[in-house]
Order: structure tokens, then C-alpha cells, then sequence
């Protein structure tokens, strides 16, 4: 059973963020269809999940849906690339040539390591609708989160390929990305819940999350130090 819609909708403030300027009456629609669908997909997941009901809780029409995304499908993958918007995502659009590393790390982090719970009432229900995903696979995502996931990750290589003075990314460097991106992937959607079962102190509160970050760009330091030294003796060997 579906909870009952709660008053307001909190993604409108990201709306507001985004878009520079308060949503008109039709962005207005689509983001409350987006509120509604997240909290409709996380309740029940997305096969048993109805356009109807999302269109009723998101007190709008039903061609609304069609209008603004064509179909269900869409709209899913829509509410899946959500996380990807919110404005601590500011990684993607980094000047590399100015920031140095440890900035540029820290930024990366920042989008990575999520809120609490407290800290958005969104993320909850992206965490249960991830956990359903991966319970119940949809089968409609296709490649929508690595594309979502893109813009971030062809920075941080860059940011690598500078650090190692490389015209294009390596087998080392796509190894070495993965694995700093990894450093934080327990600690979000369903490893989140793990993480807060076993050790909460480690991802509740502001200055849990800022310790989190700072510990996270000094384990990332030394694994980009620890491939600068490797790649030295490689060339020295070669000499």
C-alpha cells in the first residue's frame, strides 16, 4: 500500500536551483510528476507501479506524463538520473586547469558521498527505490546511469591524465578511476543502509560527512601518488 502524499514537494526546491528561476506552471508539472513517481516507484517498484497513480499523487492529468517523458519507462529512468542533478554535482563542471588536486578530489567527493536522510528528505527514497532495483530489476534502465554517470567520470580522468601528464586516458587510468570512484560507492543508495547498520557514526550528521570526505581525498592522494611512483619506475626501467 501506498503511504499518502505528503504536503509540498521537496525536489521543487532543486528545481528552483537548476533552472535559475521559479518553475513556470508546466516545469512546475514535471517536477511535481517527478516527486510523485519517485515516491510511488519507491513504495512499490516499478512494475507494479501505475501512471494513474503517479499522475492522481502528483495531482495533475494523466497526459501529463506522456507530455513531459513520452511513457513510465521514460519517467523511471528520469527519477533514476535524479541524484545526478542536485547541485552538490559541481565535479562535471570543474576547471581542471586551475583547481589543484586536493580540491579536485574533495569536489568529487562532495558529489559522491550523499546527504543523510535528515539532511534531504529525497534520499531515503532514492535509497529503498535503488534497493527495489536491484531486488526487482526493472529491465528498462539500459545505460541511463552510466550516461547520468558520464560527465564526471571522463573529468576525473582528465584530472588523472594531467596528474600523469597523458594525452588520453590509459588501461592504468580507467583501472585507477574506477577504484577512487569506488572508494565512496558502499557509502550510497544500497550500501548506505549497510554502512549506517554496522558503523552510523561514520555517515550521520554534517561533520560526519565532512570527515568522511576529507579521509576519502587522503585515501585517493595516496592511491594516485602510489600510480605516479609506479609509472616513474616503469620509465626509468625503460631507460
Amino acid at each position: 500500500m501506498i503511504a499518502k502524499k505528503e504536503a509540498g514537494c521537496p525536489l521543487m526546491q532543486m528545481a528552483q536551483r537548476l533552472l535559475g528561476h521559479q518553475p513556470g506552471t508546466q516545469e512546475e508539472t514535471r517536477w511535481r510528476l517527478l516527486q510523485a513517481a519517485t515516491e510511488v516507484f519507491a513504495a512499490v517498484g516499478y512494475h507494479a507501479a501505475t501512471t494513474r497513480e503517479i499522475s492522481k499523487r502528483a495531482e495533475v492529468n494523466l497526459a501529463s506524463i506522456h507530455y513531459h517523458f513520452g511513457d513510465k519507462a521514460e519517467l523511471y529512468r528520469e527519477v533514476f538520473r535524479l541524484p545526478f542533478l542536485n547541485d552538490c554535482n559541481t565535479f562535471a563542471k570543474l576547471d581542471i586547469a586551475q583547481a589543484t588536486l586536493p580540491e579536485a578530489l574533495q569536489s568529487f567527493y562532495n558529489w559522491l558521498f550523499p546527504p543523510s536522510a535528515e539532511e534531504d528528505p529525497m534520499m531515503q527514497l532514492f535509497m529503498r527505490l535503488h534497493a527495489r532495483e536491484e531486488a526487482e530489476p526493472s529491465g528498462v534502465l539500459g545505460d541511463a546511469l552510466a550516461q547520468a554517470f558520464r560527465p564526471n567520470h571522463e573529468k576525473l580522468q582528465a584530472l588523472l591524465c594531467r596528474e600523469f601528464n597523458l594525452k588520453k586516458p590509459d588501461a592504468e587510468v580507467d583501472r585507477l578511476s574506477f577504484s577512487l570512484a569506488g572508494l565512496a560507492s558502499v557509502y550510497f543508495h544500497g550500501g548506505r543502509s549497510i554502512v549506517e547498520e554496522l558503523a552510523p557514526h561514520l555517515v550521520n550528521g554534517k561533520h560526519a560527512k565532512q570527515a568522511m570526505v576529507e579521509k576519502l581525498v587522503g585515501y585517493a592522494l595516496a592511491m594516485i601518488e602510489s600510480e605516479r611512483a609506479r609509472r616513474a619506475a616503469a620509465g626509468r626501467a625503460k631507460k
